[in-house]
C-alpha cells in the first residue's frame, strides 16, 4: 500500500527500538554545581555516543524526583518522566549538530546506579528498558505530536566523575564559564 500523500511522514534520526548496547566509555561523566546553591548541591550528567554517533544522557539532579530526599545516591529509580522535576532523566538526541537533530526525553524505564560521587572516582550506570519520545528543545521539553519515539532495551555507561564549575562560592553553576551544559551531549 503507498503512503496516503496528505500526510506527512516523520524522519526520525534514532531507530524505533535498540537492543542491548553493552558497555559504553562515557562521552561526559560531570558533577555539576546546582544554579543557585553555593556550590552546595551537585547534579550529574553522563552521556555516551551510540553506534551512529547519536548520543544518550542520563541526568541524576538532587532534591528532585527520585532524589526528592536529598543528594544522589547509589540504587534502581525509575525513570522520571516530567522534564522539569525530574530526578533521574534520560535523553537523547539525533542526528546532533544537523538541521535534523531531534531530541528525546524519557517516559519510562528503569535506571541502576552502581557507582557516583565526587570528581575523579567513578560513576556507574545501567539504563534498562527505557522507552524516549521526542520532545522541543526549549527549556520546557514539550513533547512533539506525532513526534519520534524509541526504545533503548539496555545499555551501560561507566565513567570519571570530572567536577564542572568549581566547588562553591559564586552562583553555584549557573550558566557561567566552567558550568555544565543543560543540553545533550554538549
Amino acid at each position: 500500500m503507498e503512503p496516503d500523500a496528505g500526510v506527512q511522514q516523520a524522519t526520525c534520526p534514532l531507530p524505533e527500538s535498540m537492543a542491548d548496547l553493552g558497555t559504553l566509555a562515557a562521552l561526559k561523566a560531570q558533577r555539576c554545581n546546582v544554579s543557585g546553591s553555593m556550590g552546595t548541591r551537585k547534579w550529574f550528567r553522563l552521556s555516551a555516543t551510540l553506534e551512529n554517533g547519536d548520543i544518550v544522557q542520563l541526568e541524576l539532579w538532587p532534591n528532585t524526583g527520585a532524589f526528592a530526599a536529598g543528594a544522589v545516591t547509589t540504587g534502581t529509580f525509575a525513570v522520571d518522566t516530567n522534564p522539569t522535576t525530574c530526578g533521574v532523566c534520560v535523553r537523547a538526541v539525533g542526528d546532533k549538530g544537523t538541521a535534523a537533530q531531534k531530541e528525546y526525553f524519557g517516559t519510562g524505564g528503569m535506571v541502576t546506579i552502581t557507582s557516583v560521587g565526587a570528581g575523579g572516582t567513578a560513576i556507574s550506570a545501567t539504563i534498562n528498558n527505557a522507552t524516549l519520545v521526542e520532545v522541543t528543545s526549549d527549556a520546557a521539553h514539550t513533547k512533539v505530536a506525532n513526534g519520534c519515539s524509541t526504545a533503548i532495551a539496555k545499555v551501560k555507561v561507566d565513567g570519571t566523575v570530572v567536577d564542572v564549575g568549581g566547588g562553591g562560592g559564586g552562583g553555584g553553576g549557573g550558566g557561567g564559564t566552567g558550568s555544565c551544559p543543560t543540553t545533550v551531549g554538549d
